[in-house]
């Protein structure tokens, strides 16, 4: 029974890393219920990572850090015909190259670098995606 109306729908999912992932459990859930998931992940080596676990999905890579990326994305999207009914925006970072430390020690480029990549990054790709279809 498809009670949300998403049998049918297409969604473009952020933020898939590994089983674990919000994303990832969400777009189980989309995909049972019958809508298409199209994945974008941030880079090659993630998307090798992941590729057992989105075998046979549409998988295209973007570093949302990066907005001519998200540009490149945008028209590639487009290009492939691709059309979408819905975002699933699930990208979360923190910078541990320093180790894991409390959260009052975070640096401030280290604390701007994760909101720019795991908030800011729905607004960047909000608007580049506005050229793709629904």
């Amino acid at each position: 029974m498809d009670i949300l109306g998403l049998s049918g729908k297409s969604i473009l999912i952020f933020g898939v890393a590994n089983r674990k992932s919000v994303a990832w459990c969400t777009a189980k859930q989309l995909t049972e219920a019958g809508a298409r998931c199209v994945y974008v992940v941030r880079d090659e080596q993630v998307k090798q990572q992941t590729a057992k676990l989105l075998a046979g999905a549409d998988v295209y890579t973007c570093d949302v850090e990066k907005q001519e990326e998200i540009d490149a994305l945008a028209r590639t999207l487009v290009t492939a015909g691709e059309k979408f009914d819905g975002l699933l925006h699930s990208i979360a970072f923190a910078d541990y190259s320093q180790g894991i430390k409390p959260f009052h020690e975070t640096p401030r480029e280290a604390f701007l670098q994760a909101v720019d990549i795991s908030c800011y990054s729905l607004v960047a790709i909000s608007n580049a995606l506005k050229v793709v279809p629904a």
